[in-house]
């Protein structure tokens, strides 16, 4: 099944949170051209392991999002982080996340605390418009990914970026291995 890319400008298929961004990044100066625009599929399909083989996206082309709480000691209220990578891979949050953020515990956030933060859909999250104050881990590799599809912040559709754009994106950190291939 071929999917067809459409405008992302009206919002209708994008968060709040994720087209605010958007075109924060455009009037900011980056290219419009790195947004190539927004796809649709029903609400059951959203999961990345459906949604690729239907499609006939690859694995290594599609991003996933995990939003996970991080302590800085074991007793500290967590804070909120983002990892980024792709979904033929898993984020290496017990290693390379913890390490990064120099945290010693990183624990996946509950779906309700990751929706009430994000202002977006579980299933449907997005590296693109997460909150500023966030740290945003995204594995290196994906810069090298001209055609990327990831969350829209809502289950019925998917954001296609070139992937360069997270270059643009204020204090995106990019980490070498982030991501560790799926067993």
């Amino acid at each position: 099944m071929t999917l067809e890319i459409l405008d992302w400008h009206d919002g209708d298929l994008l968060a709040k949170p994720v087209f605010d961004k958007l075109n924060e990044l455009v009037a900011a100066g980056v290219p419009e051209s790195k947004i190539l625009g927004v796809t649709i599929n029903t609400d059951e399909e959203s999961d990345t392991d459906l949604w690729c083989p239907k499609y006939g996206i690859p694995f290594e082309i599609t991003g996933n999002v995990v939003v996970v709480h991080t302590h800085k000691t074991r007793k500290a209220p967590p804070d909120f982080a983002a990892a980024f990578v792709t979904a033929d891979t898993r984020a290496d949050l017990n290693g390379v996340v913890k390490h990064t953020l120099e945290v010693s515990k990183v624990s996946f956030a509950s779906i309700d605390a990751a929706v009430e933060a994000t202002g977006m859909e579980s299933g449907g999250m997005s590296p693109i418009g997460l909150p500023a104050d966030w740290p945003l881990l995204v594995d290196q590799h994906i810069l090298t990914i001209p055609k990327l599809y990831l969350g829209s912040g809502i289950r019925p559709s998917k954001l296609v970026v070139d992937s360069s754009i997270f270059a643009d994106i204020p204090g995106v950190q990019f980490v070498s291995a982030l991501g560790k291939p799926r067993g």
